[in-house]
């Protein structure tokens, strides 16, 4: 899998906060009492969700970094917690299923 760095050149860093460390799973999901149960650790997370509560089950499940999809920003809360926490916090204007597509072209063009 990419580092945490590689997802720089494909979306925009939200919170300053930057990672050289590579991740093993992507989970995709916005609601947050599922994903709690199903993130695997070391993994992204791909989601529209923006508050506090995300940083909160991000870091009980060791995700490496957030993807924010469809133009949505952090609220304040979550930027200052994930700051915080050192989980970097990216955006885009993607969808969930463009992101990862993204994604998965990325590592199979990496691994030629």
């Amino acid at each position: 899998m990419p580092s945490i760095l590689d997802l720089g050149k494909y979306f925009e860093l939200a919170n300053g906060v930057v990672k050289n460390e590579r991740y093993e799973n992507v989970y995709i999901g916005d609601v947050l009492s599922f994903a709690i149960s199903h993130i695997k650790d070391n993994s992204i997370w791909i989601t529209i969700q923006n508050n506090v509560n995300v940083v909160a089950i991000a870091t009980l499940r060791e995700v490496k970094a957030i993807i924010l999809t469809e133009g949505v920003k952090p609220d304040s809360d979550m930027l200052k917690r994930s700051i915080e926490q050192q989980i970097p916090i990216f955006t885009t204007e993607l969808s969930h299923f463009e992101t990862a597509r993204l994604l998965i072209l990325k590592e199979k063009e990496d691994k030629l």
